[in-house]
Order: C-alpha cells, then structure tokens, then sequence
C-alpha cells in the first residue's frame, strides 16, 4: 500500500503518482491510489484503509480495528500492534506532523501521510491543522460524512474559541456536501454562538440556510460575505442562484 511508491509489475521501474479517489460506490472505508509506469505499462491500483478517524492507543492506525491483547496478533488487517508501526512508515511523531503528512500527500503516499496525522492524534498533540487536514483530505476523495463525524469528536477537544470555530466551518461544510442542510446550519450556528463573524461564517451558514430552505436568509447571509469581499465567486455565484430561486417561487403541487 502507498507508503512508498509502487513498482510497476512488469518492467520494476517506480510508477508515477497519477490520481486517488474512493473504491467502490455507497462507502467510506477504502480509497484506491492510481500510480503510473512511466515506460508505459499502464496503472497499478493500491487499496488503502482510511483508518481509525478517531485514532486511540487501543485501534489499529492502518484498518483502525481494535488490537487483539496480544501485541504479536494480528487484527481484521492483518497487522499487529507490534508491527504496525514500521508498515506504515512511522517511527517518532514528527515536531511537524502536518508538514510532514502534506510532503507525502505530495508525493502520493497518502496512507503514509495519513497515517502520520493519525499517530500524532493518537499520541495527543494538540495540533488543530492535524484534523483539518485529515478531513479535507476525506473530503478530497468524496468521504464527507466521514469528515464531518470526525470532526464533532475534533471540536471536544479544543478550548481555543478560533480553533473551535475553524472546525465547526469545516464540518458545516462537509455536511453541507453531504447535502445535510439541518446538521450544517447546526455547525454554522455553534460557530456563531461562539462569535464567529468571518467571512467563513456567513458564507457557511448561508449555504445551510439555503439548504433548508430559507432562501431570504441565506440570500442576507451572502450579503454579508460580499460585504466583507464584494468580489468573492462563491457568494456571487450563490446569490444569482438565490435570486433564481426567489423569483420562481416555490414548486407548484
């Protein structure tokens, strides 16, 4: 699995990085990393685990299992706790884990990156950029459900009112992606009760609003972001939709 470039089976050459995206419609357990030959032998397929999305001693930081008692047997993956580890690549939390896990995403070494996010949570760094980081990455190959969830956990565990807020903006986002009106006006609103008055705010709740139906307010809420940055595309773009929406009224029966 992508903790280190593949070879292509039949020349040995290292494949090229080429694309990731979700295995298999209706989940959100497994993602498939294309690599290329670049003597032309076509794509090699690597299927990886997302892991634990809530990382703890006690789970297996490759398929997120729980461990079996002893450290030499194996979990549902085939790992042990013993081994675990040095297969993914990991030996101490880097100073810089979410450097350190953006230098392998750029590499494609994705379960390598993730799996260093996931051993800094574990380990209890209180990094907010770790979790962010690991939901956009959830979000870049279609798991929004599985990024929102996570990140209710993620919000319990920092004080800081901006770290709290930055969370709750990304999780009103996932679940706005995951076409949850109710739940992302719900993360949008927390981030307000907070005092959050960001441009992110405004434009999240807007889109919440908007998904439960409540065109005028969502439509307010856009202002509001065009009034902090009159040329913003998303808002622009929103509003002419909005204003779509408005004028035609509701649905006839």
């Amino acid at each position: 699995m992508s903790t280190h470039a593949l070879h292509c089976p039949k020349c040995e050459a290292e494949c090229l990085y080429d694309r990731c995206g979700p295995f298999g419609p209706g989940q959100e357990v497994t993602y498939a990393v294309i690599w290329s030959c670049p003597n032309g032998h076509g794509e090699t397929l690597d299927v990886c685990p997302v892991g634990p999305l809530v990382p703890a001693r006690d789970l297996c930081l490759n398929c997120g299992n729980s461990y079996p008692k002893s450290d030499d047997a194996v979990c549902a993956c085939g790992l042990s706790r013993r081994h675990c580890l040095a297969s993914l690549g990991l030996t101490d939390v880097p100073s810089d884990p979410v450097a350190a896990a953006n230098a392998a995403f750029a590499r494609g070494l994705f379960r390598h990156g993730i799996a260093i996010l996931n051993q800094a949570i574990q380990e209890g760094a209180s990094v907010v950029g770790a979790w962010l980081l690991k939901a956009r990455f959830l979000n870049a190959v279609g798991f929004n459900r599985s990024a929102a969830r996570m990140l209710g956990t993620a919000i319990t565990r920092f004080t800081s009112v901006e770290e709290r807020v930055v969370l709750l903006e990304d999780q009103s986002f996932f679940w706005a992606e995951c076409q949850q009106g109710e739940d992302a006006l719900r993360s949008a609103e927390a981030a307000v009760g907070l005092g959050s008055t960001s441009l992110r705010t405004h434009y999240f709740r807007g889109r919440a609003l908007a998904l439960v139906g409540r065109l005028e307010e969502a439509r307010a809420e856009m202002a509001a972001v065009l009034a902090l940055e009159p040329d913003n595309p998303h808002a622009l773009r929103a509003v002419g939709m909005i204003d779509d929406a408005l004028r035609s009224g509701p649905p006839r029966r």
